[in-house]
């Protein structure tokens, strides 16, 4: 669906952010983290690159306390637009301007061909796997450089979950949507 995505992906992030607030955010977390928790390729992954939840996004934290799994945040350049990788520790989290907490910088960054499963951020995702996110395109930049085996989960709510949304040929896609009533594998 490669048409005027510009315009089209605003106004969705516009309804997507307004319907955010009025789902039980709290509830809809919950639910994805006991399915996803539950799941045979969660049980297999070592690696897993999350994020932190910003205003009313999806909130996985409760999964960052599985001592089973080594647990990873993204940081954010925005001079140069990529993002690099650095273990979650608590005690080491920081808002940058934009309100977005992330890792300290303090150490090397964990290189991305170590990450076997990645959680995305999204405001809306379709049934093809196609992420709607706040514009920036990190995370599309950064999937490249993930191993071709690195599994790409994008946790959403129900209603947040479209039969199609416009993209542009960057746009990365999801292996597996995670809602609070279905797995979907693309």
């Amino acid at each position: 669906m490669e048409n005027n995505a510009l315009i089209t992906k605003k106004s969705l992030r516009v309804k997507a952010k307004k319907l955010r607030t009025i789902l039980d955010m709290e509830y809809i977390s919950n639910e994805i983290v006991n399915i996803l928790k539950h799941q045979d390729f969660y049980t297999k992954a070592s690696n897993i690159l999350s994020f932190y939840p910003m205003d009313s996004e999806i909130n996985l934290t409760k999964l960052y306390f599985d001592k089973s799994k080594n647990w990873y945040l993204p940081k954010m350049d925005m001079k140069n637009k990529s993002l690099y990788v650095y273990p979650y520790n608590n005690n080491k989290l920081k808002k940058n301007k934009w309100g977005v907490v992330e890792p300290f910088a303090d150490e090397k960054p964990v290189s991305p061909l170590d990450i076997d499963m990645i959680i995305l951020p999204a405001l809306m995702v379709d049934k093809k796997g196609f992420r709607l996110g706040y514009g920036a395109g990190f995370y599309d930049k950064f999937m490249p450089l993930l191993k071709d085996n690195c599994l790409k989960i994008a946790p959403i709510p129900q209603e947040l979950l479209l039969q199609e949304l416009p993209y542009d040929e960057w746009d990365k896609k999801a292996d597996i949507i995670i809602t609070q009533s279905k797995v979907y594998y693309v």
